[in-house]
Formats: structure tokens, sequence, C-alpha cells
């Protein structure tokens, strides 16, 4: 999951010692967290019967909250009981921006830890002498192991798949953000790295941390309120800014699809706070623990292989082509599904589809560690590769006021500044289903559209004459356990369409869309909150969860396994796996397959 180190020019300074939060206040700020994750959080239940976790049962974390001795104590209880629920999407997360980390980058192969990158700017070969491919045995005297056992409550963006929470624990041993991790300002100037060599021998090295940002050591101390108190909680406005569209877009030429959708007024709607599934980014410097939206493969190119995007800034994609035997095979990675400029990507990913659909046979997309991003803009990617009318996913909404004073102003709104009936119809359904679903105990909405007036009947993108300009031939798609969030919907949406063959492992399981809150005041802390559930066409079957029509946790199984985290492929540049996805698109090819 490495990514090139980078330094930033930025100032650390010791912190000082500050006074602590008193217990009322810490109190008061867990509470309201609880109250937050009772209110909104929509898979609730699935957790609660499905790992046992019952986030309404508070009273052991209060217990902990009453027994923190400090501030990093108290936020420490915090993050633990949101990772708790297992979530990709759900965090508590400080206001901090420390971060130290070693110049090298490890990850799990084979089931052992592994380099897989070095910088050599700062860790010369002369001094350190270890190479790709040698194993992490310990840091500062603590296992590997140990180390991965004690920082999965920290591993986020992943905590919904084990190999994810793995892997990513593996990477905090190495990259301390404090924003994640509380504890994280606690080392010293050096570690002490211990690495097997591949010949065997054993070698420690005292390597310095590299050092970023503030370190956080408390809020300092505000004076109690007569009666402490859980405040509520709203959005921030960074949670609520929108990520994609906000009108519809008509070109007669097509190079953008025209699919309707709410207007919006003239300040967001509400469904604009829905449309995002993806991760969080992290950290300011190295971003060894963030393994997400990089424009490059994780593998070489294939033999022969063309490029065609991906060489300039603009480029949202990377994309070519490469012959397997007689047959030439298209390949487009998408690195996010939050692009850049939205208009400049799906120009190019129309341009790129009509290119393949005339001059390839088979086609392979590359979604390995995406993160997610906008659900409206994936699903008009969709409509360029499923020639014939498709069901897109419905999201199941927990039901709150919010929810029902917004759908009723909306439907106000559209009344009187004359909005077509659609759009008028359209608030009024989600209004009524929220108010039915709002008369239950923590009640939900069946499956809603968030993008357009229905999910049971998606088209095909068309141009001015009705001809269709998806791609019509056989598709692989690429996925791994950190293929996430609306990587995850655009792949379960063409595998209910039986349109691809998926290829790969099974993905991360961030399955709802997420809005961050503002929620414990007095010591600063936000949150992430999945407030919908992704619904599939029909149940899905993935070992040791239930069978579910759901993403979340169960993710996307595929069709065929492949795990590119093998000492082979980290030797060879992933050749053994590109030679599997080359023979799995010929094949299906040659046979005719879909």
């Amino acid at each position: 999951m490495h990514r090139i180190l980078t330094c930033a020019l930025l100032v650390f300074c010791a912190a000082p010692a500050f006074c602590q939060l008193t217990q009322a206040q810490k109190v008061a700020d867990f509470t309201a967290l609880a109250a937050l994750y009772d209110k909104n959080y929509a898979p609730y239940e699935f957790k609660r019967d499905t790992f046992g976790f019952d986030l309404l049962n508070i009273a052991p974390w209060l217990a902990q909250v009453q027994a923190s001795k400090d501030d990093l104590s108290f936020y420490d209880v915090c993050v633990r009981y949101v990772a708790s629920l297992q979530d990709s999407h759900d965090e508590f997360f400080l206001n901090a921006d420390f971060e130290a980390f070693l110049p090298f980058t490890v990850d799990v192969y084979d089931g052992k830890v592994l380099v897989d990158f070095i910088d050599r700017t700062t860790l010369p070969a002369k001094t350190f002498p270890f190479q790709v491919g040698d194993q992490l045995v310990s840091v500062d005297g603590t296992s590997v192991s140990d180390w991965i056992t004690k920082l999965q409550p920290y591993a986020v963006n992943g905590s919904a798949n084990q190999v994810s929470r793995n892997r990513l624990a593996a990477s905090i041993i190495l990259d301390r953000f404090q924003g994640w991790y509380p504890f994280a300002t606690q080392i010293g100037a050096t570690a002490s790295v211990v690495i097997q060599r591949q010949t065997g021998t054993t070698d420690t090295y005292a390597m310095p941390w590299q050092i970023f940002g503030t370190a956080l050591a408390g809020d300092g101390p505000i004076p109690d309120t007569k009666i402490a108190s859980a405040l509520t909680t709203r959005p921030t406005s960074q949670a609520l800014r929108y990520h994609g569209r906000r009108w519809p877009r008509e070109n007669a030429s097509g190079t953008v699809p025209s699919e309707k959708v709410l207007p919006a007024s003239g300040s967001k709607t509400p469904l604009q706070k829905l449309q995002y599934m993806g991760h969080k980014h992290a950290s300011l410097a190295a971003g060894s623990i963030e393994p997400f939206d990089a424009v490059d493969p994780v593998f070489n190119p294939p033999a022969g292989f063309k490029l065609r995007l991906g060489s300039r800034s603009t480029d949202e994609f990377l994309s070519g082509t490469f012959p397997s035997g007689k047959l030439n095979i298209g390949f487009i990675r998408i690195p996010s599904f939050s692009p850049n400029n939205e208009t400049n990507a799906l120009n190019q990913f129309l341009t790129e589809v009509v290119f393949f659909q005339a001059n390839t046979d088979g086609l392979v997309i590359d979604l390995m560690g995406n993160g997610g991003g906008d659900i409206c803009y994936t699903n008009i990617l969709l409509q360029m590769l499923i020639p014939n009318t498709f069901r897109q996913l419905g999201f199941q909404l927990r039901a709150t006021q919010n929810w029902v004073t917004f759908f009723s102003s909306n439907v106000v709104e559209a009344q009187l500044t004359g909005a077509p009936q659609y759009a008028i119809d359209i608030y009024k359904a989600y209004l009524a289903e929220v108010q039915k679903a709002q008369s239950q105990s923590r009640g939900s909405t069946g499956p809603l559209p968030l993008c357009g007036l229905n999910f049971d009947n998606a088209q095909p993108l068309k141009d001015s004459k009705g001809n269709v300009l998806a791609y019509t031939k056989p598709i692989v798609v690429l996925t791994d356990n950190f293929t996430l969030s609306a990587a995850e919907l655009f792949s379960a949406t063409l595998q209910d369409a039986k349109r691809v063959t998926i290829y790969g492992t099974r993905t991360d399981g961030g399955g709802g869309s997420v809005v961050e809150f503002d929620t414990t005041p007095n010591s600063e802390g936000a949150a992430r909150v999945t407030l919908s559930l992704g619904i599939r066409a029909g149940n899905i079957t993935s070992q040791g969860f239930p069978s579910a029509p759901l993403i979340e946790n169960i993710g996307v199984v595929p069709d065929v396994t492949a795990d590119y985290m093998t000492v082979d492929n980290l030797k060879n540049g992933g050749t053994t796996f590109v030679t599997g996805f080359t023979n799995l698109i010929s094949n299906l090819v040659t046979l005719g397959h879909p």
C-alpha cells in the first residue's frame, strides 16, 4: 500500500502540560457521542445481531470514561467505542494534526508483514541495508503481531473487513497519526526496528521518527456547566459540502449524461448529504495509512501495454490497451469516484468507452484501492457500461425529524417555485416514507433512490438519436479488500446486472452513505456516521456473515478469487496476478461471456 514519502515543512511543538477535562465534561461528551449514533446510525440492528455489539449499552464505556486519568485516555475510549461497530465509514477522530512516521512501508503478504517500500533518500542502503521483501519483526521491543492486535481499533477506513484491519494496523506501526490514534505522541526520538533479512539474518536499526504537526495532550480547562449535559450535534459545514453535480446536464452529442435528478434549490437538497460513500483522508505527510485513490495500479503493466490516459495532470483515469494473443484488451483504472473535475472525468470516461467499443475485444476495469466517492457520479459511469435497463442500489434511510423537516420544506419550496411535478411527487414520496418509518422505534425506510426518480429502471447512456453508447463486450473488474464504498456500489451493481466477472478478493464492506458531525463539544472531537444502507437486488452470502442484500461488512464477493497480496506478486511486480486476469478476460471473449 506504499506511497512515496514526502516531507512537508511543518512545525512540531512539544505539547505543554494541559489541564484536563473534568469527569463531568468527559461523561457529557461521551453521552453526546452515544446519542449521535443512537439517533442516526443506520446499521445498528445489523451490527448488534452480527457482532454482538450493542452501541446502546454504554454502561461499561461510561465506567471507562469515569476511570480515565487524562484527556488522551478519554479520547481512546471514544475511538474504541466507535471502532467496535466494525464499520469502515464510522470513526471518532481527534482535532489533531500530529504525525510521526518511519520512512519505509510494510504490508501483509502471505500472512507476513514485509517491507514493500524504502525511502532511500532518508534511509541510505549503506547504513540501512535491508531490502524490499524483508520481514518486519518488532518495533521498540514489541512484536509485529502484538502491535497489530493493539492497533486494530485505530485502523479506520477498513474496519469492516478483518484483512483490511490487519493491513492498516501493520501500517500504523510505522505511521502514527494522532487524529486516529490518541497515543501517537508516545514515541522516542528514534525507534528500535528489528528486521529479518531474506538471508535469514536479523538486524536491529536505530531509526529516527519523522515528525510533523503539533502534539495534542489535552484540550485545556473550561468551567463546568452547572448541569453537565449532552449537547445536540449538527453536521459540520465540511460534512455537508457536496462532492458532485447539482443540476441535470443536457448535451445533444451525448458526451455528458442527461439523467434526470431532483432540481437543486438555492441551497443544497437534503439528498446531497447522502450522496457520498467514501473514505476519510487521514494525514498530511506520509500517507502510508491511506492506501486509496492512487492513479497507478499496484501491479506493473501487461506486456505490450499502450497508454492512452494517465500521463497528464488533467487525466482522471489511467487507460490503454494490451495484446492477449490475437485479442486486443482494453484497460482502465478508476482510482476514485471523487474526481478532481467531474465534467472532465465523465467526458474522458465516455471517450474511452467509445474507443474501447470500437477497438477492443474485452475490457479490464481496475478498482483496487478505490476509496469510493459520489454515488451519483458512480451511477453515471455505470450507464456507460451496462447496455440494457438495470437496477441501481436503493438506500435504506434511518428516519429522523431532520429528514421530515428537510423533505417537507422541499415540497413547499418546489410548489412555490413552480418546480416540475415529478420533483414535487418524489419529495412527497420521500416525506411519506420517512414519516412512516419515524413512527417506529429506530425506524428505517425501505430502499429509496438517491440519484434520480427510481432505482429499478436505470437506463444505459444514449446519444441524441437514441443509440446506446454503453460498452457491450466482456468485462473483468479487479477488486481487493481496499475496494471501498462507492467502488463497492459500482462492483455490486455490475455483478447484480450479470454484466461482469469480478476477479480479486472480497471488497471491504463499507455499504452506506456517510456524514461527518461535530459531536463532543468539550473535547472538540468529531465523528462520521453511516446514515443509510445500500440494498442490493438479492441476498448475498459471504462466509462469517448472515445472508443479506447488503454491502455492509459482507462486501462484494468475487466470481474468481485471486489474492494480490502474495510474496510472489511482491517480488515480480504482480506478474502472476496480471497473467490471471489476462487469461480470464481472454477466455470470456473466446467463450462469448459478458
